[in-house]
């Protein structure tokens, strides 16, 4: 397939009344936020430390600021943050195209919630573990990023609210049929 007919074929599937349709619906809006907002936090510091007089903190991925520090060897590695955030990253982005099933598109996004309330938990006791280690100062400070699954929890509850609210309806038109 030349380059030419990929760029049509996205046209038209831009254009189908399915797309549209899908575009209409503000659960797609609050879906897609969530989306962004997982990115976002991953290019954000998400809880900053002290060890002595050096400054370090952690993202997304790893430890920042630690690198030929004898800190470095101590600190654990924060692999569950970005698998669980990539989960829910994954599954907000699978539920927008569910949405010709909503009953299946809410329990995605209840899965989806799951994760961030795991993600909150991994991340604010890795923190603590941390702050808790040797040459770290009992001090930590959490970032506005580390609060970004709280957001993502409303986005998913109003996302919920506006998928009830469809199902509502159309039940209320099959009733009237």
């Amino acid at each position: 397939m030349n380059h030419a007919s990929k760029v049509i074929l996205y046209l038209c599937i831009l254009n189908s009344n399915n797309f549209k349709k899908m575009l209409q619906r503000i659960q797609t809006v609050y879906l897609a936020l969530i989306f962004v907002v997982i990115a976002i936090m991953s290019f954000l510091p998400l809880v900053i430390f002290h060890a002595g007089d050096q400054v370090f903190y952690l993202n997304l991925f790893r430890f920042v600021g630690v690198e030929g520090t004898e800190v470095q060897s101590i600190l654990p590695n924060p692999w569950m943050l970005p698998i669980l955030s990539a989960g829910v990253a994954i599954i907000s982005g699978v539920s927008i195209f569910r949405y010709q099933n909503r009953k299946q598109q809410i329990k995605l996004n209840m899965l989806s919630m799951l994760l961030n309330f795991g993600l909150l938990a991994a991340l604010f006791i890795m923190a603590e573990s941390v702050a808790k280690l040797e040459p770290v100062n009992d001090t930590v400070i959490y970032d506005i990023a580390s609060y970004f699954p709280i957001i993502t929890v409303l986005l998913l509850i109003f996302a919920n609210r506006s998928i009830r609210k469809d199902e509502k309806m159309v039940r209320e038109a099959d009733r009237l049929r």
